[in-house]
């Protein structure tokens, strides 16, 4: 990998990393950049590695209105334009340099939120992927994002967003007017984007359950989820898989009929957990193996920050390895945005090599 190149991250969780020849400069990690001292600390930070070693080489999010990128756009040189990186290919991107990987795999990007290339939130995406780009294979159904990041610290929202009027019973911790507001915004398709979000779905999940209707911290939701599981409940929800222009799109309302159906029952909260954990590794196993078997691609490499999820992980890995399948994770950096530096330096300096 030739000349110097400059990597500037994601906006939430921020880590920029600067190559000189094949020396890697991690900065600190810095949290939303929408807070001016973050990204001022992040201008600082970058002038600063740059100071001796101007870069041949800018990469960044491929989201317009990212600070990283705007950042980006201004340190190229004269007449250059940013690498623009799409954020889910920069995870997956970030497992094939940790391996050695420059062949194709089949990423696996299971997270909270990314622009994509159709402008739609993703987040719960299957690629065929090398250093040069990507093809989407499947992704999860687009649901609604009624007021749009509003559904992050109101993960009750995506509950009313896939269940429609039939998940308000079960979200009594809300006031009815909220609830009726939101609904009101669903029917009329106003501020709700679109997003194909895995993390959102654990959010619906833990609101559901009424373990998390207000995140009060990141991930709130999904990490209670997780500790209440029942590791040894065995079961788990139907899915169906449509495609569209060549791509798998798993539709995951099913699995969120299935919750309200046990909720009504009476079947433990614990058990619902699990069922839904195990839903879930059945979804990304089976999705894989299949887009495998499509793309003659036998190496999986899974990121995101849903994997942080051990217990989901965990299923996940063991599924896949056991229907032959070779599975790569991060193994030297988190498998949160903290690693999307790494990622988009990995492709911008494969776009420049022959």
């Amino acid at each position: 990998m030739s000349g110097n190149v400059l990597a500037l991250g994601a906006d939430i969780k921020n880590r920029f990393l600067f190559s000189k020849g094949r020396k890697l400069f991690l900065g600190p990690c810095l949290s939303d950049l929408s807070f001016s001292e973050n990204y001022e600390t992040l201008r600082k930070e970058v002038s600063e590695a740059v100071r001796s070693s101007r870069p041949d080489i800018v990469a960044c999010d491929l989201h317009p209105g990212y600070f990283s990128t705007r950042l980006a756009g201004e340190l190229c040189r004269a007449g250059d334009e940013p690498v623009r990186v799409q954020h889910h290919h920069a995870h997956i991107a970030s497992v094939m340099f940790e391996h050695g990987l420059k062949g194709p795999v089949l990423g696996v990007s299971f997270d909270g939120t990314g622009y994509g290339t159709d402008g739609n939130m993703w987040g719960g995406e299957f690629l065929a992927a090398d250093r040069k780009g990507f093809k989407r294979t499947a992704r999860l159904k687009y649901w609604k994002m009624p007021g749009g990041d509003k559904v992050v610290p109101e993960p009750w929202r995506m509950v009313l967003s896939i269940l429609g009027e039939k998940g308000s019973v079960f979200l009594e911790g809300v006031p009815a007017r909220d609830r009726e507001l939101v609904l009101a915004m669903l029917r009329a398709g106003v501020n709700s984007p679109l997003t194909s979000s895995a993390g959102r779905l654990f959010d619906a999940a833990a609101a559901l359950l009424g373990f998390c209707l207000y995140a009060r911290a990141e991930a709130e939701g999904p990490v209670k989820l997780e500790l209440a599981s029942d590791k040894n409940a065995k079961g788990s929800y139907g899915f169906s898989v449509s495609s569209e222009e060549g791509c798998d799109v798993v539709d995951t309302g099913r699995v969120f009929s299935g919750m309200a159906s046990d909720l009504k029952k009476g079947v433990r909260k614990e058990r619902i957990a699990a069922k839904f954990h195990n839903t879930m590794s059945d979804i990304i196993v089976k999705t894989a193996v299949r887009s495998s078997k499509g793309t003659g691609i036998s190496r999986v490499a899974l990121s995101g920050g849903v994997f942080q999820n051990g217990l989901l992980t965990r299923k996940v890995t063991e599924g896949l390895s056991d229907a032959g399948l070779e599975v790569f994770t991060n193994r030297d950096s988190v498998t949160n945005d903290l690693n999307i530096a790494l990622g988009q330096y990995y492709v911008s300096s494969g776009t420049r090599e022959g």
